[in-house]
């Protein structure tokens, strides 16, 4: 099969490629591994959003794949495997089930999460550590918790957190953040969060 653009990735940045080029008349086909939504949708809430305050990262999602679809973009849930410029119009797009011909393609794989490189980091995941506090911050109620950054993500987490945990440590190697200053002072608000600055974490203890 053949398109104009092929979207490798259903994150934010993919599909709202997607629009762009289905809304410029070309034919669209977005190829997603996983889930479609990418990390923001385990946002809880997203403030500067224009129009629409507070939204979270599902919802948000959600609108914008039905906006793509609705204006005639495909989403395949396939997994990319190879990309080549064999085509003579443009790249073959190979994953596990079809062979795609683009005439263009754009990558919106997204991030991964960013890991301390710390001694029983990967040992201790899922038994105590957590990349996602939407997903799993339920598991610390009532307990204290540590959550270490200083952009956007740490803040948003820490406040989410100090809504159940009977203590939230912020650490942050530098003395000031690098997310908004509006969720800073939110973050600043909540009584049972400490700001821990200047500080890189070294060693995780316990089991």
């Amino acid at each position: 099969m053949k398109y104009d653009v092929v979207v490798v990735g259903a994150g934010i940045a993919g599909l709202t490629s997607a629009i762009y080029a289905r809304r410029a008349g070309l034919s669209v086909l977005v190829l997603e591994g996983k889930v479609p939504g990418g990390q923001i949708i385990n946002t809880l809430a997203i403030e500067n959003w224009p129009g629409d305050f507070g939204v979270s990262g599902a919802d948000l999602m959600q609108k914008i794949q039905k906006q793509a679809v609705e204006l005639g973009a495909e989403i395949e849930m396939e997994e990319v495997l190879e990309i080549s410029g064999e085509s003579s119009t443009g790249f073959f797009v190979t994953t596990e089930d079809d062979k795609y011909e683009a005439r263009a393609i754009i990558l919106a794989v997204g991030a991964e999460n960013k890991k301390l490189g710390l001694a029983r980091e990967d040992e201790l995941v899922g038994r105590g550590i957590s990349y996602c506090a939407t997903c799993d911050g339920a598991f610390y109620k009532d307990k204290a918790v540590a959550v270490i950054g200083g952009g956007n993500t740490a803040l948003d987490d820490a406040l989410y957190l100090s809504e159940m945990a009977s203590k939230v440590y912020l650490v942050h190697r530098r003395n000031e953040f690098r997310g908004d200053s509006t969720l800073v002072e939110k973050v600043r608000a909540k009584e049972n969060v400490e700001f821990v600055l200047g500080f890189i974490p070294s060693e995780i203890l316990g089991e």
